[in-house]
């Protein structure tokens, strides 16, 4: 691990290209070395080529097959590249490394929510929830799912709970958010998803929220603004269609504020 230090060194300060540069030159000289490709990957990945980054995981795990972090990591890696049967049998492969880890249920039920498969969706959510019944990451999950399903009050409950385990949980602090702006509590909304960017100023979601808000409120200057940092900040290859609408809704709003009628025509992101 020592060879690595200076490498993880430069991950760990956001200097993703460097970083890929050394542990290249790491990979090259010992290819046997499991952990230099899957801080390759993770380099890669911050550079937000994940096509990349997973076929260095792979790499790694060639080297060390039991590795449950990395296996896990290579499922999360395939989930963002909407590669769902790939990144499934990632996770089954954790489960039988290690048959108690909720995480990798929660991810299995994440897979079966994209497909629209709510049944298998909750069963998995509440099976990892059997294993850690304060797992945030399962709570939210389910908060989530139950919240498409029009559950509001059931919803609300998971959602309040993970607040009551982790008061800094950002993704706690969105979903309520965007659970009270769904039900038109706009102050409340716009509370929670200040609270969540407040907490990780990189959580692109709630800034889609609440340009969704202002916009309903009529704030166009914020609308701008809050779209503006959604675009800054969303990097997900599955949010293309959202980043092309935002874009749009960006460009009409830049023309009605600088327009002398200052009209309201916009419509915001579907």
């Amino acid at each position: 691990m020592t060879e690595l230090t200076h490498g993880v060194e430069l991950l760990e300060s956001g200097q993703p290209e460097k970083a890929l540069a050394f542990f290249e030159k790491i990979v090259q000289q010992t290819s046997d070395n499991a952990l230099a490709w899957f801080y390759r990957g993770d380099a890669l990945a911050d550079l937000q080529r994940l096509d990349e980054a997973i076929n260095s995981y792979r790499s790694g795990l060639t080297q060390s097959p039991e590795d449950v972090d990395a296996q896990t990591t290579l499922g999360d890696l395939l989930l963002e590249a909407g590669r769902y049967q790939e990144a499934a049998a990632c996770y089954e492969r954790v489960l039988v490394l290690d048959p108690g880890d909720a995480d990798a249920l929660v991810s299995i039920g994440l897979i079966h929510q994209a497909l629209d498969q709510c049944a298998e969706a909750a069963a998995a959510f509440e099976k990892a929830l059997s294993i850690e019944p304060n797992n945030s990451f399962a709570l939210n999950a389910l908060g989530n799912l139950l919240f498409g399903m029009n559950e509001h009050q059931k919803a609300l409950d998971m959602f309040t709970r993970c607040l009551e385990l982790d008061a800094e949980d950002p993704a706690a602090w969105h979903n309520l958010g965007d659970l009270y702006y769904d039900l038109e509590e706009f102050e409340l909304a716009e509370e929670h998803c200040l609270k969540a960017v407040e907490l990780d100023p990189g959580f692109s979601m709630a800034y889609l929220t609440l340009g969704g808000i202002a916009m309903d409120l009529e704030r166009m200057e914020d609308a701008l603004r809050y779209y503006r940092l959604y675009l800054r900040h969303e990097t997900s290859p599955q949010a293309v269609e959202m980043l092309a609408e935002v874009k749009a809704v960006v460009e009409g709003l830049q023309e009605e504020l600088t327009g002398s009628d200052r009209g309201t025509n916009t419509k915001k992101p579907s």
